[in-house]
């Protein structure tokens, strides 16, 4: 199983923001994963959603931060948003909106935790996340 190095800082930072809003009004957060190898960084976005249940990016955000991270060496490689309710799984609707051969990071607000996919060909497998200091 393949597997990425992530800031624990950062992923528990992003986990306790996700949960805080979905307690609030039961949206989701987003954002972008970015890469250098096999290090991860997470990069959160707006939501462009106003309700519950979905997220969406505003495409002017996404093309800054692919121009920003290009200056650091690093390249876009997936995406990331919570799940309010539901477990850390991609459902349908998450895999047919997400690139092919990328990268998906998925936060279940209920118990606490995140799980990394990669999503090849409309099919979600799991790989390991790696959390670094």
């Amino acid at each position: 199983m393949k597997s990425y190095n992530i800031y624990r800082r950062k992923l528990q930072t992003i986990l306790k923001r996700a949960i805080k809003v979905a307690k609030k009004d039961g949206h989701e957060i987003c954002g972008l994963i970015a890469a250098n190898g096999r290090k991860l960084e997470l990069i959160e976005c707006r939501n462009k959603v106003k309700r519950g249940g979905s997220f969406a990016f505003y495409y002017g955000e996404v093309r800054k931060l692919v121009k920003e991270t290009e200056l650091l060496d690093q390249s876009i490689v997936g995406t990331f948003h919570s799940h309010p309710v539901s477990l850390a799984i991609p459902g349908e609707s998450d895999i047919r909106n997400a690139e092919d051969d990328s990268l998906m990071l998925i936060i279940d607000c209920t118990n606490r935790n995140a799980k990394l996919w990669h999503i090849v060909n409309q099919k979600a497998k799991e790989v390991r996340i790696m959390p670094i200091s």
